[in-house]
């Protein structure tokens, strides 16, 4: 009798086990799959001051071509499609011309893809 009793804990605690870990791997599941886990994509600041400076590099206005230095664009921007934000591009000017510049910047689609006007 104490035979039985003895495999019937076992069991139970066997199978109590076994439920506790598929609760543990569905909850990790759904928490790994939400979004609100998931860190947000964000433009990579020093490739987005290139993409600008490039952009405005044969610009006249400028003495002196700006370096990236001169480049000032908001920090952190999230990737998503359609979002739009200025850089600024503050440099040299020759006298007759400010050496300042604005860079307008789209993002085209979900994979960080820009245009700049």
């Amino acid at each position: 009798m104490t035979d039985q009793r003895s495999f019937a804990r076992n069991a139970i605690a066997f199978s109590l086990a076994v439920i506790a870990c598929c609760a543990l791997t569905v909850t990790i599941m759904l928490l790994a799959g939400s979004p609100a886990v998931q860190p947000q994509r964000v433009l990579d600041q020093d490739a987005l001051a290139r993409a600008v400076l490039n952009n405005v590099e044969s610009d006249d206005s400028f003495a002196k071509p700006p370096t990236i230095d001169d480049v000032a664009c908001p920090a952190s921007i999230p990737v998503e499609a359609g979002r739009e934000f200025e850089c600024n591009v503050v440099g040299v000017g020759d006298g007759n011309s400010s050496g300042h510049a604005w860079v307008k910047v789209k993002i085209k689609d979900d994979q960080g893809t820009l245009s700049l006007d």
